[in-house]
């Protein structure tokens, strides 16, 4: 039989154990006058020197006329000494002791990987959570495990694709595993191994698992493989950061623009300054939402260091793009000065929406420096992504010559554990599918790929339901109505605007269609994605149009739920 890491652990600690305490059985046996109070400081200094290698029979209690400033530092010596042997067999067994912690471990948090988002997990579970969780890392000398220890987590060295790592983090006895890793395919790797554990054991631990996977085809794809946990009380979930920013960061707008006391209709073109990761899911984003006239005449400039080859890429991807709007790639070769003539910055003020997202914090600070300098006799606002630079954010948010630039993005933010869960941001989008299937009264042919469940829904399906619910600030702006809303009984719509804001909501529904390359069809076909109903609003039927009036109207029920 082969013994596991935490057996081989518990074995080598009770063997100490067992040393001790024949030990000192023995030296009572051995010395009869170490059991006296005189002698106590001695017999616990030969336990220690047994321990660690010290003849069990040679003579080593001092005369009775020894100076007591001598026992004294003696005595102050075994102090030394045991807290020594202490952070000996704690280094020693410290894989084994946190094995053991682990064994103890019930309905707790397990994270996967150790990085600086992982680091800043933990963080805000002790912080604002009061939750201790099992960190698994594969790399031994890990710069952050002992941030992640003094903390008060427990960290379990090994990979998490083998099922015995996962079982000694208490995978079968744990109420969370969030898998926070880039490569995809080792997401995929763990979740099955997981599924293997409770499907060999048939474990009946509840178990909610949040992946980081990016692709929502690969999230489909696991879906519909089998890998979907039903039999056996795993609940998957699945989460991409730089999609969770995008909502977060343009949920934020609105409330920005109403502050300022500016109105959304002023903005007729969205600049990015760098196209990384985060400005992907946040071009995708204004797809989406950013509707914000019947005129739909919003322009997207995006400024990239390999512009052909990302326009070639995202046109390939989203073929049907520009039918929402102008999108247009231009190469970035460094000058500032180029990108200000070709925007025409300095004749603008607050119609421009301006955003820094390079990959790098420093190069985003550094270009929305260049810009804020060259632009200085005009006052719109530069966002400007940053993840990691939390003093330096503080630094420049207290100096008044400087409030045009607005940070977004930080870590502190997004490696929050309701933020990955998405339980808060999901939760009106959740509200409008409910809503919406409630309505359908089984009497619909619509396709259960729209109509099963929250957590069963296609990722595209949610994401119908997500753009919808984060549009709603901006139909309240664009009405000159707060947002968010204290008393959503109160909310009332007129004619004008409920006609006015459905002939926007029909644009943001077919924009979402084209985002998932849909086009027109005379008879709708999932299978083709081939839809009657993408024509512009003048020639939509009567009954279509009705349909995105009360999406309007049913706003006030949505809210008041």
């Amino acid at each position: 039989m082969k013994l596991t890491r935490r057996q081989k652990g518990l074995l080598g600690i009770l063997f100490i154990v067992f040393l001790i305490i024949i030990s000192w059985v023995g030296l009572s046996k051995f010395f009869p006058e170490s059991n006296t109070l005189r002698y106590l400081p001695d017999r616990i200094y030969r336990i220690i020197k047994i321990v660690f290698g010290g003849d069990p029979t040679a003579s080593g209690l001092e005369d009775n006329d020894v100076p007591w400033e001598l026992i004294v530092a003696k005595i102050c010596t075994i102090g030394i000494l045991i807290f020594g042997a202490f952070k000996i067999i704690q280094k020693v067994f410290s894989e084994q002791l946190n094995l053991l912690k682990a064994s103890f471990k019930k309905d707790h948090v397990i994270s996967v990987g150790i990085s600086k988002k992982g680091r800043q997990l933990f963080k805000n579970l002790k912080e604002e959570h009061h939750k201790k969780a099992v960190a698994i890392e594969k790399e031994t000398e890990h710069a952050d495990i002992n941030s992640v220890k003094k903390l008060g987590h427990i960290v379990i060295i090994g990979n998490a694709e083998e099922e015995n790592t996962l079982i000694e983090a208490g995978i079968k006895r744990a109420s969370t595993l969030i898998a926070f890793l880039e490569n995809e395919q080792t997401v995929i790797e763990i979740i099955e191994s997981i599924q293997d554990i409770y499907d060999e054991s048939k474990c009946p631990n509840h178990l909610k698992a949040y992946l980081h996977i990016s692709n929502p085809r690969l999230i489909d794809l696991v879906k519909n493989t089998g890998i979907h946990f039903q039999k056996n009380n795993i609940d998957l979930h699945f989460f991409n950061i730089q999609k969770m920013l995008a909502r977060q960061f343009f949920a934020q707008i609105p409330l920005d623009m109403q502050s300022s006391g500016k109105q959304l209709s002023d903005i007729k073109k969205i600049v990015f300054l760098g196209y990384g990761d985060f400005a992907k899911a946040m071009l995708i984003q204004v797809m989406r939402i950013f509707h914000i006239s019947t005129a739909n005449d919003l322009q997207v400039s995006i400024y990239s260091e390999k512009a052909d080859k990302d326009s070639k890429y995202f046109q390939e991807q989203y073929p049907k793009a520009q039918k929402i709007f102008p999108i247009v790639f231009k190469n970035f070769d460094g000058s500032y000065n180029e990108v200000i003539e070709q925007e025409k910055l300095v004749d603008k003020d607050s119609d421009v929406l301006f955003i820094t997202c390079f990959d790098q914090d420093q190069q985003n600070l550094n270009a929305a420096l260049e810009i804020l300098n060259k632009t200085q006799q005009v006052s719109f606002p530069i966002y400007v992504l940053n993840a990691e630079g939390k003093g330096l954010r503080k630094l420049i948010r207290s100096s008044d010559e400087i409030d045009r630039i607005k940070f977004f993005g930080q870590m502190e933010d997004i490696c929050d554990l309701e933020f990955i869960t998405g339980e808060k941001q999901d939760r009106l989008a959740q509200s409008i599918h409910d809503d919406y299937r409630k309505l359908l009264s089984g009497a619909s042919s619509e396709s259960s790929k729209y109509t099963s469940d929250w957590h069963t829904l296609t990722e595209d399906a949610k994401d119908a339901n997500r753009a919808q619910a984060d549009h709603i600030p901006y139909k309240f702006l664009m009405t000159g109505k707060n947002w968010p809303v204290h008393e959503p009984q109160n909310i009332m719509f007129t004619a004008d605007e409920v006609e006015t804001l459905a002939i926007i909501e029909h644009n943001r529904w077919m924009a979402h269609r084209y985002i998932n390359g849909w086009d027109f069809g005379e008879e709708r076909n999932d299978e083709l994605k081939l839809h009657p109903s993408l024509i512009p609003w003048e020639i939509l039927s009567e009954s279509e149009k009705q349909k995105d009036r009360d999406t309007i109207l049913r706003i006030k029920v949505l809210l008041n739920s």
